[in-house]
């Protein structure tokens, strides 16, 4: 099964992609998706094509439901991680002396719509991580009075370290506050349940471990969180019956879909829609499954020559993400030598990171590990 997947993806033709946590190469189910799409606008004019966008949007939304084990209407298509949580920090009233707890050296989409509230008098306060189970109980020990809302990546970005969400929401609701997670190197590889765990908002990108377009991103909104919210954006496709453009009726949706507030990138929800038609064609469950043994079949050779895997817990969950170093490893040198040899990878925080998904098999492991080891 897995040598038809890979074939579905030109890019292991022309070299060994190993940054799918970065941005993920679209399928060949993509490629013609889109070439139907567009031929379909240039044939038949865009009234009869919208119908098939607007489709192709609510079967995302059906499909990630599925992946999140909520309610289709509790979630939004926007265009990136850094948007949802703006959606939340400046959708929520604020009052001086309130505070925000997240974690130090996340991705920036989940620092500066935090750091942006310090002007409404709101606190924006940070706990160095240590990519352990001691994450959490630092977590906890900082929540101190005024603290309203913990913010924080479900997997780091760098060494792929994953915090327990289960915990987290257990922390949260003794403490009275809201969580927010960003779920950008998550959604895909790592099982979340938002209701299960209290969360009141994730965010997370496309991208990624579902193979999504640049530029859509996936908004989870509770609903005790969504009367909360005061959309900062308001459009044509925040009320109710948005094609009735008169008489106007400022009546806003009653779920996520009014955080949607105009006109969408239609383009994108048919890429989109491709990619998680293959994921549920394999089964979200067995892609999960894929992309941890690759995970581990990558750990071991690289421990085998001597490298230290960061940020994977052995009691912990695992994530797509694989970042190693070593005392003499320059990664960022490293890292450019791959890229000469067409092995693609990442250097993050000193790290080299390697991130393979369900087109990727242990020969493209292999190649790399022999690279790395031509280079000792």
């Amino acid at each position: 099964m897995w040598h038809d997947i890979r074939e579905l993806f030109p890019i292991h033709r022309t070299c060994v992609y190993l940054n799918n946590a970065g941005v993920a190469p679209p399928s060949v189910r993509v490629l013609e998706a889109l070439s139907d799409f567009h031929r379909r606008h240039a044939a038949q004019g865009w009234s009869r094509t919208a119908r098939y966008a607007r489709e192709a949007a609510a079967r995302v939304k059906s499909l990630l439901a599925v992946l999140l084990h909520c309610s289709p209407s509790s979630i939004a298509l926007l265009h990136n991680t850094s948007e949802g949580m703006n959606v939340v920090a400046q959708g929520l009233a604020w009052s001086p002396g309130d505070a925000v707890l997240g974690l130090d050296r996340e991705y920036p989409a989940n620092v500066y719509p935090w750091w942006n509230l310090e002007k409404k008098g709101v606190r924006y306060i940070r706990v160095r991580p240590v990519h352990t189970a001691q994450d959490l109980v630092n977590i906890e020990r900082a929540l101190e009075p005024g603290v309203r809302l913990l913010a924080v990546s479900v997997v780091d970005w760098c060494s792929g370290f994953v915090l327990d969400v289960q915990a987290l929401g257990e922390i949260c609701r003794r403490q009275g506050v809201l969580l927010v997670l960003d779920v950008a190197q998550a959604l895909g590889v790592v099982p979340l349940d938002p209701q299960a765990a209290r969360v009141a908002a994730l965010s997370g990108s496309a991208w990624k471990w579902l193979l999504g377009p640049v530029g859509v991103g996936v908004f989870y909104c509770s609903p005790g969180l969504l009367s909360r919210l005061d959309p900062v954006f308001v459009g044509t496709d925040t009320v109710v019956d948005p094609q009735q453009f008169l008489p106007y009726k400022f009546i806003p949706k009653p779920d996520a879909s009014r955080f949607e507030f105009s006109t969408g990138n239609q383009n994108d929800w048919v890429f989109f829609r491709a990619s998680l038609e293959l994921l549920n064609e394999i089964g979200f469950d067995k892609v999960q499954e894929r992309i941890l043994y690759l995970g581990d079949y990558l750990a071991g050779g690289l421990e085998r020559q001597g490298f230290t895997v960061e940020g994977r817990d052995p009691a912990g969950a695992r994530s797509g993400i694989v970042s190693f170093s070593r005392e003499d490893l320059d990664a960022l040198q490293t890292v450019q030598r791959l890229a000469a040899r067409d092995i693609v990878v990442r250097e993050r925080d000193g790290m080299v990171r390697v991130s393979p998904h369900i087109y990727n098999n242990e020969d493209d492991l292999d190649r790399l590990f022999s690279e790395l080891a031509r280079n000792a």
